[in-house]
């Protein structure tokens, strides 16, 4: 059954978000130099919000949520934004951006599990076959020739890493059962909301007051990841999903940890290992798979829910 939508904006928003998204976590490794961590996730939060906000305000689609979204609003605002966005940026402090995204894009090991047992979704062969091969990607990230597991601060980070892909396939799970009301574009704004609320809260207790100096290369990554990266990036990704086909779109968004690697071995010096490179292939690979195996059980509940 094919999406209704505008398939022309909706490729343009997804090329958007890979370059807008493949760019954040570059950036906010650079941020590093300049700005706290936590100061930084939560102001390019607060940034991207009003950005956001501003656009659809004249737009006239600003809106209250309904109090049916608000556990969704805290889920993905509190936790995927706000929780996962905190550790991952603390974790940048001891892992290159490249690899960091790759391994968040690992959710697929987490989601189909709990899918397949508590959701019904059904296993066959080829969602397996995806989950063997995102697996083995996953576990080659941490081979010992990969990851040195006497240096406690890389152990450190990549723990925190495998934290945040936790949080983030819980959260994938309660938006798989979560029917929405409010419009899904009108949501963004207050994801990110409450994301900088909690962010804010982290830096106020780890890091203290916001007194530090900021430069003129510390306010250009400021801008360019609230504008940039959580207010374009956002509205690309909401965008996307709302007017193409769901494969398209999941397969399309691959495009991010493949450009974030580049640029980081590229211009951050990252060195581009066969652990990480098959890692990353077999990642995607799996990801491809489990995401196709979806698609005949969902014809058939069309099919089903038509009759």
């Amino acid at each position: 059954m094919p999406v209704a939508g505008n398939h022309a904006l909706g490729s343009v928003a997804l090329v958007t978000t890979i370059l807008c998204f493949g760019t954040l976590w570059t950036c906010a490794k650079l941020s590093l130099d300049y700005l706290p961590p936590l100061w930084f996730t939560a102001v390019r939060f607060g940034i991207g919000g009003l950005f956001i906000a501003t656009v659809l305000w004249f737009q006239g689609r600003l809106a209250i949520p309904d109090r049916a979204d608000i556990p969704i609003i805290l889920s993905v605002g509190g936790i995927m934004f706000g929780v996962y966005s905190s550790i991952f940026q603390c974790a940048l402090e001891f892992i290159h951006a490249g690899r960091a995204t790759v391994l968040g894009y690992t959710t697929a090991i987490f989601v189909t599990p709990i899918a397949i047992l508590f959701l019904g979704e059904r296993l066959n062969r080829v969602t397996l076959l995806g989950l063997v091969s995102a697996l083995v990607g996953f576990l080659l990230l941490f081979n010992p020739g990969e990851l040195d597991w006497s240096n406690k601060k890389l152990v450190f980070g990549n723990a925190m890493l495998v934290a945040c892909v936790i949080l983030w396939s819980g959260v994938i799970i309660h938006l798989r059962v979560h029917r929405r009301v409010t419009d899904t574009l009108a949501l963004v704004p207050w994801y990110l909301l409450v994301a900088f609320i909690v962010a804010a809260t982290a830096a106020i207790i780890y890091e203290g007051s916001p007194v530090f100096e900021v430069g003129i290369t510390g306010w250009a990554i400021f801008l360019y990841a609230g504008v940039v990266c959580s207010g374009i990036g956002n509205w690309g990704v909401t965008t996307a999903i709302m007017n193409l086909p769901a494969t398209t779109s999941t397969i399309g968004l691959l495009g991010v940890p493949v450009l974030a690697l580049v640029i980081s071995v590229a211009f951050l010096g990252e060195i581009l290992t066969w652990s990480l490179l098959f890692g990353l292939v077999l990642i995607i690979f799996g990801i491809v798979a489990v995401t196709f195996s979806q698609r005949p059980e969902k014809r058939k509940l069309e099919r089903e829910n038509a009759l």
